[in-house]
């Protein structure tokens, strides 16, 4: 690599997670959606009566939608399940494009809302990562519950890190620890090999890293493919450690911040 090469590489790889105070210390917030939800109205017009009054959604399948406020190591979060992948995208083109449907919203399965007066995350049941049932050896009905949950809990932890470190990006640091959170919760165990396999690291398919190297230069993002697998490795044996039995998810999630991308892949 270049002096150049190296100087892009060392810059992609600096930790960004640096703990700060609360960013949203008011969860008043909460309260309108539990008055919302005590109502009695369906999850379908309570989303086009409060947030999407301007351009209500005309859903497919609004009993396939359901709305609850989940605890999480950032506190209570409102999270928004559509079962029809349709109502999905028309919900985030309506509420955070205005209207203008965006050309990778079908690649998209989750977003997070995250401002002063209003936090909140909304789901597919999209297969995670585009990983099939086969590959997963599950059936479709189980692949997609299972997609559901990494999906909410690798969010979850996108929005702790907004809340507690001010940041949450496309970057492979973020991702690491966002799949790491969402594998382990779902199956009770991460695998290296998935996480390499929704990064697209086996040779099956181009997957997410992509996503997350776009701009960088052609030995960088080698390099940081290497990286991605070396990490992976360490975190397969580091759930096995009695240092990892003894935390709790908010405490994993901020050994894994302050890690970083360097830490993970030169620990033993």
């Amino acid at each position: 690599m270049t002096q150049q090469e190296i100087q892009e590489l060392n810059d992609y790889t600096a930790n960004r997670f640096v703990k700060q105070e609360d960013t949203a210390q008011d969860d008043t917030f909460l309260l309108q959606w539990q008055e919302w939800l005590s109502d009695g109205s369906a999850p379908s017009e309570i989303l086009n009566t409060h947030l999407c009054r301007k351009l209500p959604v005309n859903f497919a399948a609004p009993e396939k939608i359901s709305i609850e406020i989940h605890d999480s190591p950032a506190g209570n979060v409102p999270v928004v399940v559509f079962g029809d992948a349709s109502d999905f995208e028309d919900f985030i083109t309506n509420l955070i494009y205005k209207g203008t449907r965006p050309d990778n919203l079908q690649q998209m399965g989750a977003s997070f809302i995250y401002g002063k007066v209003q936090r909140f995350l909304v789901l597919s049941r999209k297969y995670y990562s585009n990983a099939t049932p086969e590959y997963m050896n599950l059936s479709p009905e189980d692949w997609r519950e299972k997609s559901m949950i990494i999906r909410r809990e690798h969010e979850l932890t996108h929005y702790y890190t907004k809340r507690f470190y001010g940041s949450a990006t496309n970057n492979l640091h973020d991702e690491l620890i966002a799949d790491f959170m969402g594998l382990y919760s779902a199956f009770g165990h991460y695998s290296g090999e998935v996480f390499r396999h929704f990064m697209g690291l086996d040779g099956t398919g181009e997957g997410r890293l992509s996503l997350y190297t776009s701009g960088l230069s052609q030995n960088v993002r080698e390099a940081v493919r290497e990286l991605a697998f070396r990490c992976s490795e360490w975190l397969e044996g580091w759930q096995m450690t009695q240092e990892f039995g003894r935390m709790d998810g908010k405490e994993r999630i901020d050994f894994l911040c302050e890690l970083g991308i360097v830490g993970m892949s030169s620990t033993n």
